[in-house]
């Protein structure tokens, strides 16, 4: 009888011993909501969202911005030094920086990565900033061969961890730039560039050093894990699922239900009291570098739009404050000029609401217009948009413009901006963290997609560039901003802030204005008991 019961004893021990081992095995699991699926893994060829809020968890960036200063922070890059000359930067690679594959990260792969960007068969988006490095123009113009291989004689390596870069003039916001991430030369210098984007790592992504590695990506969701090798210590949370919900409303139920953990910056504010009276659910809002404004274009031949006094009458319609306290439940802030609030050149005493029909009647008269009749267009599935339009039409018909309202899917609102089919378009735009406005508003810039020209802009932008004084650039900026909103090439409305919903077991959550899984591998998921 003894023998038996002992025996009965040793079974329930191994039974409790094999139930606290699954216990411990248990893995910590976020489900993210996404709007889309990515399109690529590859960092350098980044041209939609996803992509790019994916690329952060799998990728570690050069340098990062502070989400308060928007000023430069160590991170693949430990440490740099500009030299006396402002031209020659000497960057130190994090030590413990490793690939997956078990090889360092070197200043080779960085090496490697700019000339790959600097290559006459890129198609990315990240030579801009490239191009102010010495040699890096010739090397696009001239390289003859389809590998990313040579040199540049602005980029030199030191040591496996140090590399220099030299550039040929002053370039201010350089090191802002610098938030791009590398590919491994180990991997990839045997592919030709013009086959990088198209290539079998850009869509499995072998070898990765982010803080995330790629277990899974289907039609449905991407699921990473943990990176225990990561050179700023292996992430808490040891899986994260990106979950592809096109829909808000759907996420939301998702949520309430407990099957996602977060859903970034789409919350719709008109949700937020609601969520705010769940006490399994905390509401986070940050600042973004992204501004809605209306469109006009002048490019249409014979167009009304070409004349500033009718472009300025649209300046008086709109009460910007009173968009933001109705539509935005006071979640953003107006805006009157490019600059925005999380840029140092950014002046609040600018903001000044001035509708004035009666003067806005004055100016269309002068400008020779009665009565004017323009198209106007916005993208489906944008509730604030549509207000904003609905209220310029209303404010509109009362000084004699008929406004013509057109929603349209978000592919052929697209293709209608790109080819200029329209009058009046209501649409955001996304910024750099540093304040240069040269990408949107410089003349001769590819991203100047209202063909706004002002020669002495262009002249104020080319000299905010090469000046390194903060002080300096902060006067030059709004001298160029001041002359921008006098043309009025566009009517800016307002900074709407990220809103995001996360269980409040979500821990140590810091939303970025540029990047939401900015400090991923800080996150954690607390017990039930931590948070009751």
């Amino acid at each position: 009888m003894r023998q038996i019961i002992t025996i009965v004893i040793i079974f329930m021990l191994l039974i409790c011993t094999g139930c606290q081992n699954n216990n411990s095995a248990k893995e910590s699991s976020l489900h993210v909501a996404a709007l889309t699926g990515p399109l690529t893994m590859n960092p350098l060829f980044l041209r939609d969202a996803a992509s790019a809020e994916v690329a952060a968890l799998l990728h570690p960036q050069l340098l990062v911005t502070d989400p308060k200063t928007l000023m430069p922070q160590a991170r693949l890059f430990s440490s740099w030094q500009l030299l006396e000359d402002n031209l020659t930067y000497v960057f130190s690679l994090h030590e413990d920086a490793y690939w997956s594959d078990g090889k360092p990260v070197t200043a080779e792969d960085v090496a490697f990565t700019m000339r790959v960007i600097c290559h006459p068969d890129y198609t990315g988006p990240l030579f801009q900033p490239l191009r102010y490095i010495t040699g890096a123009e010739g090397y696009k113009l001239e390289h003859s061969s389809p590998y990313a291989d040579g040199d540049i004689s602005g980029i030199e390596v030191i040591d496996e961890k140090t590399l220099k870069i030299s550039l040929k003039e002053n370039y201010a916001p350089f090191l802002t730039m610098l938030t791009f991430a590398p590919v491994p030369a180990h991997i990839l210098s045997g592919v030709e560039v013009a086959q990088m984007e198209s290539h079998t790592y850009s869509h499995q992504l072998p070898v990765s050093a982010g803080p995330y590695l790629l277990v899974e990506w289907n039609d449905e969701y991407l699921h990473v894990r943990a990176n225990p090798h990561y050179f700023l210590g292996k992430p808490s949370i040891n899986n994260i699922y990106y979950r592809y919900i096109p829909n808000q409303e759907a996420q939301l139920i998702e949520l309430l239900a407990g099957k996602l953990d977060l859903i970034p910056t789409a919350v719709k504010v008109e949700d937020i009291k609601n969520l705010k009276n769940n006490p399994d659910i905390k509401i986070y809002h940050n600042p973004r570098l992204v501004y809605d404004y209306l469109a006009l274009n002048t490019r249409k031949a014979d167009s009304p739009l070409s004349n500033k006094k009718v472009r300025k009458a649209f300046t008086l319609l709109l009460n910007r404050q009173e968009i933001v306290k109705n539509l935005l439940l006071n979640y953003g802030t107006p805006l009157y000029g490019p600059i925005l609030p999380l840029h140092f050149p950014y002046k609040e005493t600018q903001a000044v609401d001035e509708v004035d029909l009666a003067a806005a009647r004055r100016l269309l008269v002068e400008a020779g217009y009665k009565k004017l009749k323009l198209d106007l267009i916005y993208n489906v599935g944008n509730t604030v948009r549509e207000n904003v339009a609905l209220l310029l039409k209303e404010q509109a018909a009362k000084v004699g413009i008929d406004i013509q309202i057109n929603l349209l899917e978000w592919e052929a609102f697209l293709s209608a901006v790109n080819e200029g089919d329209y009058d009046l378009a209501i649409l955001g735009r996304g910024v750099e963290a540093d304040p240069d406005l040269t990408f949107h508003w410089h003349s001769q810039s590819r991203g100047n997609s209202l063909g706004y020209a002002n020669s002495e802009v262009d002249h104020l932008l080319e000299q905010g560039v090469a000046t390194m004084d903060k002080n300096e650039r902060e006067k030059i900026y709004q001298a160029a901003e001041a002359m921008i909103v006098e043309d009025v090439p566009a009517i800016w409305l307002y900074v709407r802030e990220a809103i995001h919903a996360a269980t409040v077991k979500l821990q140590n959550f810091n939303p970025h204005p540029e990047n939401i899984f900015y400090n991923v591998h800080e996150w954690t998921l607390a017990d039930e008991e931590e948070v009751s």
